[in-house]
């Protein structure tokens, strides 16, 4: 047997550690022996991995945020360079600023298609390189229709990569880390947004985008160094591969040291692309494997809509938030509470806070789980959502948006909005914005995985745009005060929903998260994951 062809099968896990002979073998009984590894050695590899997939986020953050330090230059607002002689009116500003959004369904969408042939470190390694284009057609750019194309690029961009950075670290990692790894993508997410507005208020918008194309050029290389994950290469039946995948992301281990858990993986990407009555009776699957679109098929199987569901309604919950929504127009919200402090300065606070909240979430997932951190998020939300309707409603003139002059002469400056407004700042940083991106890694069936993420991922930006785009219009119908009053209300909603619906998924396996939607007996309010065995018959 040739061990360095992929496609063969039949190993056996001593079989390749032996022709490997990368293990230690017992001169007594010729058995290999497993390698005793210490809890960091065994985590450290998977840290690694999982750091450099979130330099793509680092990049996605970046390239969202971008929006904001070029229009106020090209607008003339502040910081617009003497030789610059790019200009944007206040229609063309507002097109930029919305036309990523519009893109990134389109990117995501494929990128689940894509993400299936390549593979994940693939995926992730080709996504960088329309944003390197991206980011250098805007440092040359000498005409407007080119800013706009690189800005096109940049949301295909963003939506190519949502089906990898998903997918890769539910795949890699251990059920015990998964989630504050996958986590840590948030938090990375604060960061480039960050790190782009220090850059952006030291220097011109063109070397600001020159500063961000070494991002995705430093993404690449450190790709290079991390594996693909063992589940992809198993669908490929690659097992020699997966093996040495495996054996790296558990601490540089020998191939004994992985068998259980290479069995359990084969075993999982095995009976999950079992046909749906094969997997009934419980019986080994000889027939072919789907075509794609009999893939796109398994979308609309209940193991497939039930965490489609769920997750959905926890992203519309997510970005129907009080602090997601009004990002945009956050200065003149805070001019009209009359603040004691400057509304800039209540801006960053309110992102500081934010940015704990993050990692208090990264953190609490691994003490108290998913599905507490969400309904602690969501409870808090509505509270402190309640609470300044409360205070608007009393303070504000009936019908007075955002949007209009107010005179604050004689009135005294106040720090109750100040307290409201970071406090929702950490509520809603605290599970509800983070955790559902966490658990799309995990939640759909392995078969449907890829397309399932991308689906979501499409739908989530087409939320943002709507959102967006109809906020100006619903506050200045029913005042701000209304809008304050409707995004109490949706907390308290998604509270109900969440206590009723969500499943705790930390600390499951995926063949044991994919066991439980595929259960035909469980209600979606059966919300308890349950341990299970799968056993094939032969």
């Amino acid at each position: 047997m040739d061990v360095n062809s992929d496609n063969e099968v039949g190993y056996t896990i001593e079989d390749v550690q032996l022709m490997q002979n990368n293990g230690k073998i017992n001169t007594k009984t010729g058995a290999a022996e497993i390698q005793e590894v210490s809890a960091f050695r065994r985590i450290l590899p998977q840290v690694l991995a999982s750091c450099v997939k979130h330099l793509l986020i680092l990049d996605l953050a970046i390239s969202i945020s971008f929006p904001a330090v070029l229009i106020p230059q090209l607008t003339g607002v502040r910081n617009r360079a003497p030789e610059e002689t790019l200009w944007f009116n206040d229609i063309q500003a507002s097109w930029f600023a919305s036309l990523a959004f519009i893109c990134q369904p389109i990117g995501s969408t494929l990128s689940g298609i894509v993400l299936e042939e390549l593979g994940r470190k693939k995926a992730m390694m080709i996504v960088n390189l329309p944003h390197i284009a991206a980011w250098l057609m805007l440092y040359y750019a000498t005409e407007l229709k080119t800013v706009f194309s690189a800005n096109i690029l940049l949301g295909l961009g963003v939506g190519f990569m949502e089906a990898p950075v998903l997918t890769y670290v539910g795949e890699i990692t251990e059920p015990s880390v998964r989630g504050i790894l996958s986590a840590l993508a948030s938090v990375m997410s604060s960061l480039g947004a960050a790190l782009l507005y220090i850059v952006g208020s030291k220097t011109t918008w063109r070397n600001t985008a020159l500063f961000a194309s070494a991002v995705p050029m430093i993404t690449i290389v450190c790709l290079t160094f991390v594996p693909e994950t063992p589940i992809w290469l198993l669908s490929k039946d690659r097992k020699v591969q997966a093996l040495r995948s495996l054996q790296w992301l558990r601490g540089w281990v020998t191939p004994m040291t992985v068998k259980k858990e290479f069995h359990q993986m084969r075993r999982y990407v095995e009976t999950s692309n079992y046909c749906r009555p094969c997997q009934r009776q419980g019986i080994k699957c000889e027939h072919p494997k789907p075509t794609l679109g009999e893939k796109i098929k398994q979308i609309t199987r209940q193991k497939s809509l039930k965490p489609l569901f769920i997750i959905l309604m926890c992203f519309f919950f997510s970005v129907v938030s009080i602090v997601q929504t009004m990002r945009p127009y956050f200065i003149q919200i805070f001019e009209k509470y009359h603040m004691a402090i400057d509304p800039s300065l209540m801006m960053i606070l309110v992102g500081v806070t934010a940015f704990i909240g993050n990692i208090t979430a990264v953190v609490g997932i691994r003490i108290i789980g998913k599905r507490k951190m969400v309904l602690a998020s969501m409870t808090s939300t509505a509270v402190f959502s309640f609470c300044l309707a409360v205070y608007s409603w009393r303070i504000f003139p009936y019908g007075l948006s955002s949007f209009d002059k107010v005179d604050f002469t004689g009135k005294p400056e106040t720090y109750t909005p100040i307290v409201l407004f970071m406090s929702l700042a950490f509520s809603t940083n605290l599970g509800i914005t983070v955790i559902p991106w966490v658990m799309i890694s995990e939640i759909f069936p392995n078969q449907t995985r890829s397309m399932s993420s991308g689906i979501t991922a499409a739908c989530v930006h087409l939320m943002y745009f709507t959102s967006t785009k109809s906020y100006y219009s619903l506050e200045t119908s029913i005042s701000l005060f209304g809008m304050i009053s409707f995004y109490a209300f949706v907390a308290i909603a998604g509270t109900l929903f969440m206590y009723n619906y969500l499943p705790e998924t930390e600390g499951k396996t995926l063949e044991e998260i994919e066991a439980h939607f595929s259960d035909n007996s469980l209600k979606l309010s059966d919300h308890k994951i349950r341990p299970t065995t799968v056993t094939i018959k032969r």
